[in-house]
């Protein structure tokens, strides 16, 4: 009967030991490269610096295997934004707040061989917006497509719709993935590509 109860005590603080272990492991932040495997392996890539989270594949494609599958839809602006809007209304890889990026924000994707051009040129926004001043476009001859191929596998060599422009000039602003160019007079009926971007 001792023995027993002795065995019982000895289990019973095997298995303590062991959830204590478990719990102190829940605290420890996996590690960059754990992380950098975790995100490959979803349709969802995080900005480090920024804490944006952006879809992998533009809208029309699928995450499928690492890679963006199918064809990327060519929508006009207002198609683009209720498309956005349809991803939060089923909450898209577990997320409803997804929206078109800002011309910053999707400017900051391009990736240049030998970087961006010193030149810059500003951007008039909406009257109640203060207007952005970004580089213009890659510095000499470069890779395509002009984005980190590795976080945004098999985007298409054309324009994507950003979130910003003029409604007072109907004019809209769209990146070029094919040579880093911003279009700054996008017509809204012009189509475009579309890749969503969320908040932290």
């Amino acid at each position: 009967m001792k023995k027993s109860m002795l065995a019982r005590d000895g289990k019973w603080k095997a298995a303590a030991l062991a959830a204590v272990a478990l719990l102190a492991g829940c605290d420890q932040a996996a590690s960059p490269k754990e992380q950098a495997s975790a995100q490959a392996s979803t349709a969802v890539v995080v900005d480090a610096a920024t804490g944006l989270r952006w879809l992998r594949c533009a809208l029309g494609q699928t995450w499928q295997g690492g890679r963006c599958v199918g064809e990327a839809e060519a929508l006009s602006l207002m198609d683009a934004q209720e498309r956005v809007q349809a991803l939060n209304t089923k909450g898209h890889e577990g997320i409803s707040q997804w929206r078109l990026p800002t011309i910053v924000e999707l400017a900051a994707l391009r990736r240049c061989d030998h970087g961006l051009v010193d030149e810059t040129f500003t951007l008039e926004l909406s009257p109640e917006r203060e207007p952005v001043t970004v580089p213009r476009w890659c510095a000499r001859e470069t890779s395509v497509p002009t984005i980190d191929s590795a976080r945004f596998p098999d985007t298409p060599l054309r324009k994507f719709w950003s979130g910003s422009g003029s409604e007072a000039a109907q004019h809209f602003y769209a990146v070029d993935f094919s040579n880093a160019w911003i279009g700054q007079n996008e017509a809204a009926e012009a189509t475009h590509a579309v890749r969503p971007v969320a908040d932290r």
